[in-house]
């Protein structure tokens, strides 16, 4: 049955039962009961605070994340109007959910989020198109665990990147094209290559057949993809994403990528737009920690961008309380919060003084209690949807800072 019409009926069938299951237990709206001790505090979205997007609409575009049941949630629409006008689908667009068998492609529930956003006049960012993780194993891997031969991942990355972007071309303003290729590392890299993940399945198939002599590497996968996304979708504005991205060993990875292969693009014969650059931004996926937060290393990376020729995209912002090593449970003390909310504003002042060459600042979360990174209470409004101090850092980072010094 490898890769038979049967087996993708099957497979279709499987996931539109997930779909309905979903759906029918997803609330069509939302209203939060906590109880604390004997009294129960119901808990909602207050739409008469100041707009985040309205308060920045001469900056750059506000977003969040989103996933497909949440649309169904008419509290949380009238939210995300009010504040948002970017949405980033937070798993739905993921290669794992779009395609996970070769030649079959699952769009229901990345449609459904497509369309909520169109009814309401939200712009579409697609997340992602090529990572190492959350994949679909058919585009780089055999049957047998071992990587694809550099020519079959090509043509997979060539087939899917066609479908993909091809299916909502039109709908989406801009891509992730590539997400977390780098790795970890200290220092300053010689070349951005020696700074990739090489254990990456993109990375290994592409190496798996490559012609040195010709100085081919796995590492060329990264250009195509997006090549492929250019020519399948030539309005999209294309992104590289990564995170620890203040870090001088991934920051300087970055810039010599974008550099490098903008300029390979200025001389490809594909390209009918010489003045425009392949690689248009680079997202900073800006997941920190008060702890290690540190604000100049934020702004010498989008400094180091914008000298890389290319615009700043903050994609996946989140502060949680704590630090890698020692992550925060509890909940935030008023200090605990008002440290919070003292980064969030200097962070939003620096992005201010760079506003014009933001594209956009992204959450990645909508309250603490929606967060992936929840014990920290990472976000501006908290588990009852209150905002919390970092609200209003953002809303006017020069007065909170003047006020709490």
């Amino acid at each position: 049955m490898k890769n038979s019409p049967q087996k993708h009926r099957i497979i279709q069938l499987l996931l539109l039962l997930i779909t309905l299951v979903l759906f029918t237990i997803a609330p069509a709206t939302r209203t939060d009961s906590v109880k604390v001790g004997a009294t129960h505090i119901t808990s909602g979205w207050d739409l008469t605070l100041p707009s985040l997007a309205e308060t920045y609409k001469d900056y750059f575009m506000i977003g969040n994340v989103m996933s497909a049941h949440q649309t169904l949630d008419a509290n949380l629409t009238a939210m995300y109007k009010h504040h948002y006008n970017l949405v980033t689908a937070e798993n739905d667009m993921k290669p794992q959910y779009l395609s996970p068998a070769k030649g079959f492609y699952y769009f229901i529930m990345a449609d459904m989020l497509i369309n909520w956003a169109a009814a309401n006049n939200i712009k579409v960012h697609g997340h992602t198109l090529v990572w190492h993780s959350q994949s679909a194993t058919w585009l780089t891997t055999g049957v047998d665990g071992k990587p694809l031969t550099r020519a079959e991942a090509r043509a997979n990355l060539q087939e899917y990147i066609t479908n993909v972007a091809g299916h909502f071309r039109g709908k989406v303003i801009s891509w992730d094209v590539v997400n977390e290729a780098f790795s970890d590392g200290s220092g300053i890299p010689n070349h951005w290559k020696d700074a990739l993940r090489k254990d990456s399945p993109w990375y290994l198939a592409y190496e798996n057949g490559a012609d040195k002599s010709k100085g081919e590497s796995g590492a060329d996968y990264i250009y195509d993809a997006f090549v492929f996304t250019r020519l399948t979708d030539p309005e999209a504005t294309l992104f590289y994403n990564d995170y620890n991205e203040t870090d001088a060993w991934k920051r300087e990875a970055m810039a010599m990528m974008a550099e490098e292969l903008n300029a390979k693009w200025r001389t490809d014969e594909r390209n009918t737009q010489p003045d425009r650059l392949l690689i248009e931004v680079l997202g900073m996926q800006a997941h920190y920690w008060t702890d290690s937060l540190d604000v100049h290393a934020v702004e010498a990376a989008i400094a180091r961008f914008i000298k890389s020729g290319v615009k700043v995209a903050v994609t996946e912002l989140d502060i949680p309380y704590g630090s890698w090593t020692n992550q925060h449970s509890e909940p935030l003390t008023k200090e605990e919060a008002l440290n919070q909310a003292r980064l969030y504003a200097q962070l939003f002042m620096v992005y201010k003084k760079y506003a014009a060459h933001i594209d956009r600042v992204t959450f990645w979360g909508k309250a603490d209690s929606q967060s992936w990174r929840a014990k920290g209470s990472p976000l501006l409004f908290d588990g009852n949807f209150a905002p919390k101090p970092a609200y209003y850092a953002v809303i006017d980072p020069e007065g909170f800072l003047r006020a709490n010094r």
